[in-house]
């Protein structure tokens, strides 16, 4: 991986793979994320580490593991929140929370590194900023909060468009391989996903739907 170069925030994945390790457990989730990197073209798929669960030796192991995986196929690995984790596995990008530290403090740590914030307002999404957005909740009711819809991804685009930064919008929640082509059709420069990640069916029909199948 070229984590931390600046190359590094000049790639726009199409797939950002969110890690769920307490539906499938660890090696479950490995197996699928393997089947899922090894089948999109290479830069398209970015996994994100995402837990707060596991006993941080056992998360840093797992995080190895991702790495070796993400270079092994071209991809890119992803951080959430944990910037010492990030920096710990030369990982290409971090995401950020909306309670999380401040964009230019992330970038302080962790330099070049593409940056990515949680975004839960299209009205807002403007101004977001850091290389990436995740809108949510899109297609489905997520976390108490009601689906945006399509609607929403195009008001964020909308305002995005008033913006001077080239902020990429990412479509998150519910979105799986039927869901793909209409999160792009209204905006969206990829998409999030979790749930239609942790079966190698569903990683695969979302790899053909969003295009980007070796």
């Amino acid at each position: 991986m070229a984590a931390g170069a600046e190359s590094s925030r000049a790639i726009a994945p199409r797939l950002i793979a969110i890690t769920d390790f307490g539906t499938l457990g660890v090696r479950q989730t490995l197996g699928c994320l393997g089947a899922l990197t090894a089948a999109a073209l290479p830069n398209t798929v970015m996994v994100q580490l995402r837990d707060r669960t596991l006993p941080t030796r056992e998360l840093v192991d797992v995080g190895r593991e991702l790495a070796a995986l993400c270079r092994r196929q071209a991809q890119l690995l992803q951080v959430n929140d944990r910037l010492d984790l990030a920096l710990l596995l030369d990982a290409d990008a971090v995401h950020l929370g909306e309670g999380s530290v401040t964009t230019g403090d992330a970038r302080r740590l962790v330099g070049a590194r593409l940056v990515t914030r949680a975004c839960h307002d299209p009205g807002a999404a403007g101004a977001v900023d850091a290389d990436g957005l995740l809108l949510s909740p899109v297609l489905a009711p997520r976390k108490g909060r009601e689906a945006l819809g399509v609607e929403g991804l195009e008001r964020a685009r909308r305002a995005l468009a008033g913006a001077t930064s080239k902020t990429l919008l990412f479509a998150l929640g519910g979105v799986d391989a039927a869901g793909a082509g209409p999160c792009l059709a209204a905006g969206a420069d990829g998409v999030a996903a979790i749930g239609a990640t942790q079966s190698e069916t569903g990683a695969l029909d979302l790899v053909r739907a969003l295009g980007i199948p070796r």
